[in-house]
């Protein structure tokens, strides 16, 4: 038994160590984790946000119009979403939940094979359904599936939905009404292109990167962080029953919403060019088509197409994710004949060749261990530098290669913009070079003549004809009109200058040599009546993966402009690989011709000549002529 002075030991010993387990819980409280309890008394007592920002809507326009034309907004959507740990009973969920999500699964189904169908896309092995089981045996798998998702008594989440699905009316309806515990609909914000297809490669769209929605490819892609805003945020102090005090304290950050963007694609020239490629395309059984117009005076792109296109408000309804890349600004090819005006103007301002300077085409040609020969096997015996053109006669642009030289041809290509990004404002530009002329030999001098051997892009190819079109000056291609920040001052593109390339008595030559290609040469199927247009045709081969030739593929294109006294258009149009035997003299030409004709007809550009009476012959020199 203890004695007194023992048990008063102890007991003293007891509170020493009682008081010491205190002091150190205090110091823990107060001191070591001051800051975890301030946090969680701080949350009680506040409440804080993010603030999102309204991304800026992209516009079009149309020719003498102030009205703008939304291509790119936002709107109300709705997700839904299941919570597990509020079900009660999760397989009633599931049994009253599959059946709607099933007809919403195989509508999701039917308008996906609907778009590739109308984007011209052929569906792939994922989107053409299989013999599927009976609807019985559907409905019972997608219960099952739903039931061991919902089965899980802890979870906060789980979703049923895609990720990039949106509620259609028929299920949010069924879920407003229905009120299936556990089941959660939210209200988020949604891009939306209210013209579909229209102008799809331009804009780009918004979609999943990750766990966050960003834009992707073109506009959209290009002006990402610009069009999508800056976050806000909001914090304020409130009471135990949920009420804001008045006196409390506040952080307030408004968000900052995007900038809209004003294309200069004008809406009337771009539906009118998506049509055509369309009718194009299909009549012609190429693979692919791209469109480019623009004003050669400005560098303004007036309208931008690709078929095989897709529907932005469904960028997942592809089937081949190279459909939502733009060529007309990413893919390079041999542009072939349509780079010959380019060489003419090369030789013309050296002063080596006139228009009527002649070359003798007696038969193919031998350089180095290659034989050239004319695209049709025909030969003219003495031919001028316009019937070169005209004809697009490969041997004379032999002879005019062989006269410029390496070091010369490749310092105008340069001059032209060639071998180097336009700098347009689009997502996803390819950057291509030039081979260095120490590295060319005398058959990269003859095959670059006519437009082999050299890979360029097709707005590359068509702003360097606009410099013919521009009396000798290259222009910067732009495709934004204006930005309109949401809380600054509007910012206007100005046409750019970038240099001087050729003269503009050099630029009226080669012009005037492209009318008569469509009035007396191989392209009299892109006549207007009325107008003197400038074109020149053009099919290049293309070279397979071992770098030869393919005798089975082709590119088909066509390029020009007008009307000659003022070119108000360009036009480069361009068809992959079209079936049978087609020169663009009889397929790219005539999709010229429909589509400069719209144009005229918006435009109400006045005639040349009267077209209802028969044109005097247009000959290159004749001072009464436009393009002289």
């Amino acid at each position: 038994m203890l004695s007194t002075t023992q048990r008063l030991w102890l007991l003293n010993t007891i509170s020493l160590i009682f008081l010491a387990v205190l002091i150190a819980r205090l110091i823990d409280l107060q001191i070591i984790r001051t800051g975890y309890f301030t946090a969680i008394a701080t949350s009680q007592r506040q409440r804080a946000a993010e603030l999102a920002p309204s991304r800026g809507t992209i516009y079009l326009q149309e020719h003498n119009s102030s009205e703008l034309f939304p291509v790119a907004v936002n709107n109300k959507s709705w997700i839904a979403y299941a919570v597990p740990r509020d079900m009660t009973d999760p397989l009633q969920v599931a049994d009253a939940l599959a059946p709607a999500l099933l007809q919403f699964r195989e509508r999701q189904q039917q308008h996906i094979a609907a778009i590739l169908s109308a984007t011209g896309q052929q569906p792939n092995s994922d989107q053409v359904p299989p013999d599927q089981p009976n609807y019985d045996d559907r409905l019972a798998t997608l219960r099952d599936e739903l039931y061991r998702k919902f089965n899980q008594h802890t979870d906060p989440y789980e979703p049923f939905l895609k990720f990039y699905e949106y509620l259609d009316d028929e299920l949010y309806n069924f879920l407003s009404e229905q009120q299936l515990t556990g089941i959660k609909i939210e209200e988020t914000t949604s891009r939306v292109y209210p013209e579909k297809t229209l102008a799809a490669h331009a804009l780009g769209y918004v979609g999943w990167l990750e766990d966050k929605k960003v834009g992707r490819y073109g506009i959209e892609g290009n002006f990402e962080s610009s069009l999508a805003g800056d976050l806000g945020f909001f914090s304020m102090e409130h009471d135990t029953t949920g009420q804001f005090i008045g006196v409390g304290s506040r952080q307030f950050e408004p968000a900052t919403d995007g900038e809209s963007i004003v294309l200069t694609l004008d809406r009337v020239i771009q539906s009118a060019i998506e049509d055509e490629l369309k009718d194009g395309v299909t009549r012609y059984g190429a693979e692919r088509g791209s469109v480019i117009v623009m004003d050669p005076r400005t560098g303004a792109i007036l309208g931008m197409a690709t078929y095989p296109t897709y529907d932005p408000n469904y960028y997942y309804a592809i089937s081949d994710a190279r459909v939502q890349q733009n060529p007309i600004i990413s893919d390079i090819f041999e542009p072939g004949s349509v780079l010959k005006p380019v060489i003419m103007s090369a030789a013309i301002e050296e002063g080596l060749v006139t228009p009527q300077t002649t070359v003798n085409d007696n038969g193919p040609v031998k350089v180095a261990k290659y034989t050239i020969n004319t695209f049709d096997g025909k030969h003219h015996g003495v031919q001028t530098m316009t019937q070169v053109l005209e004809q697009s006669n490969n041997i004379g642009m032999v002879w005019v290669g062989q006269q410029l030289g390496a070091e010369t041809m490749y310092d105008f290509l340069r001059r032209f913009g060639l071998g180097e990004k336009t700098g347009v404002e689009l997502e996803g530009e390819t950057q291509n070079t030039l081979k260095e002329p120490d590295q060319w030999n005398v058959a990269t001098v003859a095959t670059t003549s006519f437009g082999q051997g050299v890979a360029l892009t097709p707005l590359q190819i068509l702003n360097a004809i606009n410099v013919i079109a521009n009396d000798g000056t290259l222009m910067q291609p732009y495709i934004v009109s204006r930005r309109q920040p949401s809380n600054g001052e509007e910012e206007i593109t100005l046409p750019t200058q970038v240099r001087r390339v050729i003269s503009p008595a050099t630029a009226g030559d080669v012009s005037a040599m492209m009318v008569s290609v469509i009035e007396n040469g191989v392209a009299t199927l892109a006549r207007v009546p009325g107008y003197y247009l400038a074109g020149k045709t053009g099919t290049a081969q293309v070279p397979d993966e071992k770098g030869a030739y393919s005798p089975d593929r082709k590119i088909i294109s066509f390029v020009g402009f007008g009307p000659i006294d003022h070119p108000q258009f360009s036009i480069l149009i361009k068809l992959d690989n079209p079936a049978g035997l087609s020169f663009a003299s009889g397929t790219a030409a005539p999709m010229f011709k429909r589509i400069s004709e719209k144009i005229i007809n918006y435009l109400q550009i006045p005639p040349d000549y009267d077209p209802t009476k028969q044109p005097p012959k247009f000959e290159v020199g004749k001072s009464d002529q436009a393009g002289a």
